[in-house]
């Protein structure tokens, strides 16, 4: 017997780390929400313990890190300015699109609670992510989202 059900998103979280692999997978995330008329929400999520921000160092000194954090910031906001551009110009302003940024000490963590939090039906996720250390198959942070996840989860390559 064949699978023939077809599923309906109306929320699309993209993860957006501004590597190839997250911008492939917004490509892919724009086209499921155009094609199901879906919101979508492009997150990217600042690893402040990476950057060096962490709160044991905001309290030793409070401007540790702050210039990094900034241009991360910066950084982030043009990952997903280009996002929104691509979604308009794909998309033709069928749907709905909402940057997000949120500032974490653990990136999948905060994209698994991120999706249950906002009733996501999808996530979109690159296969690797900017980090230099590589995994043989999958990312850790894609790894950990397939994991935990409480709703589908798609891994783009």
């Amino acid at each position: 017997m064949a699978y023939e059900k077809q599923a309906k998103f109306s929320k699309i979280l993209v993860a957006i780390d501004g590597s190839n692999h997250s911008m492939k997978a917004a490509e892919y995330a724009i086209d499921i929400a155009r094609y199901n008329k879906a919101q979508l929400i492009a997150l990217t999520v600042l690893d402040v313990y990476k950057i060096g921000y962490a709160a044991s160092a905001f309290i030793a000194s409070p401007v540790y890190g702050l210039e990094k954090l900034e241009r991360k910031r910066k950084e982030a906001h043009e990952w997903l300015d280009n996002v929104g551009k691509l979604t308009s110009q794909k998309a033709n302003d069928d749907i709905q699109f909402k940057p997000q940024i949120e500032e974490s000490m653990s990136v999948a963590g905060t994209i698994v609670d991120f999706a249950e939090n906002q009733n996501i039906d999808l996530i979109v996720v690159g296969s690797r992510g900017q980090s230099s250390f590589t995994k043989l198959l999958l990312g850790s942070v894609a790894s950990t989202v397939v994991t935990y996840a409480t709703c589908a989860v798609l891994v783009i390559k």
